[in-house]
């Protein structure tokens, strides 16, 4: 007897190994994606403080408009500053009366973000999570209410084939958010996991990036999208480096030393020009004297 109690334990522990094992390393993966979560985002709100929230706005307005089409910047603003969203749907149907006009019907949603106000990183998450938890219903651009729903909790009616109807019940993400559940918990309770939504965050983060990167002092930026160097003349060599200061003139010819071939570009400052080729070059200056000059400059 003694025996058989043993191996029947043996073979409950084995049982419950092979069932707990998966879900305890699905979990922990999702603790890491919720942990690659919070670094997205917090860079997306460090970004924000360079940029300014009307760019990242513009940002994340577009990277939605295909779920929210014309209402992405109203639903993305009201996140961001934790006010109530109103959104308004008009409906025009034909009269039942013969020769009346049509029939307009006006709608208003209004949806208020129980968490208060967020950073652009978890609006990004939050959106996200909806639209993939509303595409496993088959609704890709959905009504205000079922945007609701989603955001905040309640039924979603969804097609099912040509005329059946299925109502599913949803948790609401930002009612789950609001209880102080993470990213990763809240991925799990809606049944899917966080690898899409991070990589999306990731790649909305690298689209900011490039377009911060992309305006300098002159306008100018080198093959990498980098804003180039400054020099006190403006001068700059064609590989996006600081060159030194020219001559005085109208004419002043730089030189840089920075690599091969000759490149020929227009200066805007008083003294010297900005060569935008590799290596030597000469520039022709907007500004300053009327008379001939000569400098040299050199690479830093």
């Amino acid at each position: 007897m003694k025996a058989k109690i043993t191996l029947m334990s043996i073979i409950v522990l084995f049982i419950a190994i092979l069932t707990l094992g998966p879900a305890r390393i699905q979990a922990q993966t999702q603790i890491g994606a919720g942990d690659s979560l919070s670094t997205e985002a917090a860079r997306m709100d460090r970004m924000t403080e360079t940029l300014g929230g009307a760019k990242v706005t513009d940002k994340l307005s577009a990277e939605f408009s295909s779920f929210l089409g014309a209402d992405a910047k109203a639903v993305i603003t009201g996140l961001r500053n934790g006010t109530p969203i109103v959104l308004t749907t008009t409906t025009t149907t034909t009269s039942s009366t013969p020769g009346a006009p049509p029939v307009t019907t006006t709608t208003t949603t209004t949806i208020t973000p129980p968490t208060g106000k967020m950073g652009f990183g978890n609006v990004f998450i939050s959106l996200a999570l909806a639209k993939q938890e509303l595409g496993q219903l088959g609704i890709t651009q959905p009504t205000p209410q079922q945007l609701q729903a989603a955001l905040l909790g309640g039924n979603v009616t969804a097609a099912s084939g040509t005329t059946a109807t299925t109502s599913t019940t949803l948790p609401g993400i930002l009612t789950m958010r609001s209880q102080n559940m993470g990213w990763g918990q809240i991925a799990q309770k809606l049944g899917f996991k966080l690898g899409t939504v991070v990589s999306g965050l990731k790649a909305a983060n690298h689209g900011l990036a490039v377009g911060a990167a992309t305006p300098s002092g002159g306008g100018i930026v080198n093959a990498g999208g980098q804003p180039v160097g400054s020099s006190e003349s403006g001068v700059v060599t064609g590989s996006g480096r600081a060159a030194g200061k020219s001559g005085k003139g109208a004419f002043g010819k730089s030189e840089g030393d920075g690599g091969m071939g000759r490149g020929f570009g227009q200066s805007v400052g008083s003294e010297g020009g900005i060569t935008t080729g590799r290596g030597h070059g000469y520039g022709l200056s907007v500004g300053g004297s009327v008379s001939a000059g000569q400098g040299r400059g050199h690479s830093k």
